[in-house]
């Protein structure tokens, strides 16, 4: 059985808490969780980005693809999906990453994220795909993708832009973020962006669609075939952007499965759930400062409000206005997290105890007992 230590520094620091468009309440649906793992810890960014769980299953596809356990890579960093049904669930970016970073490594392929992206499909990106495939044009398409890339995932930033004759559209992310895994995995997510982007502008324009000149951050890989095979054109290696250049006549050909009413209805869709997550932002940020606290005891109000850059009264406030308050989010935080350490069996019911924040065993099993009428030892079981 791993000691407390162990438990405290394994690499699983925010709450696996889907969020739901359709589901605004303080309850955290049990979509994705976090698993505890004795691995060592990856460096978590100051950052509270999040995406779409599309993305995540053509990761693990293509991972499981190449021959390797992805469902256990993800359990390694604290994701579980295997219970994730609502396709608008997000998951914390940074544990993404993680699990991208181990599988890039454990497989040894430097275009791991080609095989992401050839696993592409409009709905993957949900409404936002429906949009993107009914434009009228490709400089449509981009302005689309740059508006609303931040649904898919608030880790990146796409910004279109025509000067000189032609449209350029280019891809960073969040440096935070993209600051704790090293650059073989970076360019491995820009190589998926990249292709995916191109490989959707010719499922609209068509085979002949050729960018002017693909722009990759990316030093030139080994196989750099391969990568070229797909893209069509020899990308400029080395650059300080990840970036597709097209000429103005290609952007602004009519396309064939243009509909204004899918993208009059695909943007009302997108609308609707991006005011309703940015309303569900606070309670999942509070639950992951709570997370970070939990070990070193119940953390004070006041020290949780201030990590948030706010007045507790501010905080108070703002949380009534959701229909919940501080107490109610802790306990749904501490609620899940029991249950997500319980199915993992790395911990013992002492352990987790104290990574919850409960100075006594029995106070935890009191808690628990109150959450779901049964004690952890006797959950466990059953799980």
């Amino acid at each position: 059985m791993p000691s407390a230590k162990t438990c405290l520094f394994a690499p699983v620091h925010l709450t696996g808490l889907a969020i739901s468009a359709a589901n605004l309440r303080p309850k955290f649906p049990p979509q994705t969780t976090h698993r505890m793992t004795s691995a060592q810890p990856s460096m978590k960014p100051d950052t509270y980005a999040s995406a779409l769980r599309s993305w995540l299953i053509a990761a693990r596809n293509a991972v499981a693809q190449r021959g390797v356990d992805a469902d256990a890579l993800l359990q390694q960093v604290g994701l579980d999906l295997s219970s994730a049904t609502d396709p608008m669930a997000r998951y914390p970016a940074h544990l993404g990453l993680a699990f991208w970073q181990r599988a890039v490594h454990l497989i040894d392929e430097e275009l791991l994220g080609v095989d992401v992206a050839l696993q592409f499909m409009p709905l993957n990106f949900n409404a936002l795909g429906y949009a993107l495939m009914a434009s009228e044009n490709l400089a449509q398409m981009y302005l689309r993708l740059s508006r609303y890339a931040h649904i898919v995932t608030d880790a990146a930033d796409i910004r279109f832009t025509t000067e000189a004759g032609a449209g350029r559209l280019s891809i960073t992310g969040d440096s935070a973020l993209l600051g704790t895994v090293d650059d073989a995995t970076r360019w491995t997510i820009f190589d998926y962006a990249v292709l995916t982007v191109v490989r959707g502008s010719r499922m609209l324009y068509g085979r002949d669609f050729m960018p002017l000149e693909i722009r990759l951050q990316r030093r030139k890989p080994k196989d750099h075939a391969r990568l070229e095979k797909l893209l069509r054109c020899v990308p400029v290696y080395g650059c300080e952007d990840n970036t597709l250049v097209v000429d103005l006549a290609t952007l602004h050909k009519p396309l064939s499965y243009a509909n204004t009413e899918v993208v009059k209805a695909s943007e009302n869709a997108l609308e609707r759930y991006e005011s309703n997550l940015g309303e569900r932002g606070l309670i999942d940020q509070l639950a992951a400062v709570l997370t970070e606290l939990l070990p070193s005891g119940e953390p004070r109000q006041e020290d949780v409000a201030a990590r948030l850059d706010m007045t507790l009264r501010t905080l108070q406030r703002r949380l009534a206005e959701l229909q919940t308050c501080y107490r109610d989010v802790l306990n749904d935080t501490r609620h899940q997290l029991a249950l997500n350490h319980l199915r993992s069996e790395n911990c013992s019911v002492g352990e987790i105890a104290f990574l919850l924040g409960f100075s006594e065993v029995s106070a935890f099993t009191r808690a628990f007992k109150r959450w779901t009428g049964t004690s952890p030892r006797e959950w466990r079981n059953q799980a």
